[in-house]
């Protein structure tokens, strides 16, 4: 049966606890609706500056660049807000740590095991809080050890390194050759995945769009408004591709 790989954060987990730190760490009451604009500001540009870091430079884990660039996003978001205390910044940080996953997650690897899909996670982490999280969350059950860590690679997402690598491990562990799937949140993402032959499922509650016109693989073989809603166009798509 098919390969199929969860991106960890963000789609597979969300960062709920990480917006909820943040509204009580930085925010007063009356304005705690700041600290999911606040986070998705942040995140996005750490984002931009880990790839841009990982493919032009030495490797700096995504946690890393976070810690540090949030000062900056915070003054560029609110400039109200001028100094943050090392307890505010370890707080936010630790809070990485206890992601929790999709209200759907278990729906969804409990609809792909019965179906006989190999479940993988790719995590722009580190195997070791990889680990402690899908622990953490019962999930490890559904994913064993199929896991790959960027952190690991010394290499961000979107290099092409990152996908063939997955598949590589997949085919290796299994000695068996078969459609592999990547499901995300972030059209680069995916965009690059399909570069190199993987088929691909747009989660769209946070891009929303995925800019077709940006990218030369054309649009996503699945888009699905909800985590369940993507396994089970996928499961469909693979058995009508068949």
């Amino acid at each position: 049966m098919p390969f199929v790989a969860f991106d960890l954060q963000g789609t597979l987990c969300t960062f709920e606890k990480v917006i909820e730190t943040i509204s009580k760490t930085l925010f007063q009451q009356e304005h705690n609706d700041l600290a999911k604009p606040f986070f998705t500001f942040w995140y996005t540009f750490g984002l931009r500056d880990y790839i841009a870091t990982s493919q032009a430079g030495k490797y700096v884990p995504l946690i890393n660049v976070l810690e540090y660039t949030l000062p900056r996003a915070l003054l560029c978001f609110d400039q109200s807000i001028t100094e943050l205390t090392e307890l505010q910044v370890e707080s936010i940080m630790i809070s990485f740590g206890c992601i929790e996953p999709d209200s759907q997650a278990i729906l969804a690897l409990d609809l792909l095991v019965s179906e006989k899909w190999d479940v993988w996670v790719l995590s722009v982490g580190g195997l070791e809080s990889t680990q402690a999280v899908l622990y953490q969350n019962s999930l490890s059950k559904y994913i064993g050890d199929r896991i790959l860590c960027c952190d690991d690679l010394k290499i961000s997402k979107p290099h092409p390194k990152v996908y063939s690598e997955l598949m590589r491990l997949a085919v290796h562990e299994t000695q068996r050759i078969e459609t592999f799937y990547l499901i995300g949140s972030h059209a680069f993402d995916l965009a690059s995945a399909k570069n190199i032959s993987l088929k691909t499922v747009f989660l769209n509650t946070t891009e929303k769009i995925y800019p077709t016109l940006m990218y030369s693989t054309g649009e996503p073989d699945v888009t699905g408004t909800s985590l369940l809603d993507c396994v089970e166009k996928m499961i469909e798509f693979e058995k009508l591709r068949k």
